[in-house]
């Protein structure tokens, strides 16, 4: 019998754009796992995490996001950072709709994280745990200042002017299998607008800066080694966050995706992730 129901959507933003989401339904639902994915990926690459809690009765809802994978959208491009928040405050809405009473947690990974946390901010009242999986705070960007400041003269201009997003896939995980399948996946993109660069920034920098103001559940995870977001900033996160129960885990040696690291070291990362989903919900 399979571990999980799996049921393919679309929803309408309110913008008008056709998402894609899907939900992994379990038997005797006692917890709800909402999923944000990163940048330029989509809402398959978290079979692993599904395959860790498979038979352990928790139901898994996730959405791509706009300009991502199977919804509608330019490629990597937005006009304000708010409509992340909102296409997933709509999946968040279902989700505890159609699991009237169960508890619900919020994961997001790098891009992903910054959406959630931003969310977390703003509809703190909607979710009862908050998952930041390397989470894109801090980027490391290998752009010089000036051409920073060019890209944010240009999002003026020309919002939606597209260039590669700059991201080594050598930086996901030392499981080649994984490089491979993601270079090979044709959902995934390598594409960002002017904009989106400056609105990513942007809300990075306010997430870090009101800490402070997350309240709820809080588990951080962060590969120490990660090249493509700063774990520092996960570490700020924590120590600013006033979340009366919160626990951070920094992974010496592991790379941007902890949960797709090569089999000895991502069930280490997935039993950690496990554990405190099963005693939050």
């Amino acid at each position: 019998m399979p571990a999980y129901q799996n049921i393919q959507d679309k929803f309408n933003s309110s913008d008008g754009l056709e998402l894609f989401c899907q939900k992994w339904i379990a038997d005797q639902v006692k917890g709800v796992v909402v999923i944000a994915h990163g940048l330029g990926e989509h809402s398959n690459r978290y079979q692993n995490l599904l395959d860790q809690m498979a038979g352990k009765g928790i139901s898994f809802y996730a959405l791509d996001h706009r300009g991502h994978g199977r919804s509608q959208g330019k490629r990597g491009h937005i006009l304000s950072f708010k409509e992340y928040v909102d296409d997933l405050d709509i999946l968040v809405q279902t989700a505890r709709r159609e699991n009237p009473g169960i508890p619900l947690i919020l994961l997001g990974h790098s891009m992903g994280g910054v959406i959630a946390f931003q969310y977390a901010l703003k509809h703190s009242q909607a979710i009862d745990g908050l998952i930041l999986s390397s989470a894109g705070l801090m980027p490391i960007l290998a752009v010089p200042r000036w051409q920073q400041k060019l890209v944010g003269v240009l999002a003026k201009i020309c919002p939606g002017l597209s260039i590669p997003n700059g991201l080594d896939a050598a930086g996901l995980s030392h499981d080649q299998r994984v490089v491979d399948e993601y270079l090979n996946d044709p959902l995934v993109h390598d594409k960002v607008s002017m904009r989106w660069f400056t609105e990513f920034i942007s809300a990075g920098q306010d997430a870090l800066g009101r800490a402070g103001e997350l309240t709820m559940p809080l588990l951080i995870i962060h590969g120490k080694d990660d090249p493509i977001c700063d774990y520092r900033a996960s570490k700020q996160t924590m120590e600013r966050a006033s979340s009366a129960d919160k626990t951070l885990y920094i992974f010496d040696g592991l790379l941007h995706e902890t949960m797709n690291e090569t089999a000895d070291r991502r069930r280490e990362v997935l039993a950690k992730v496990e554990q405190w989903i099963l005693s939050h919900v």
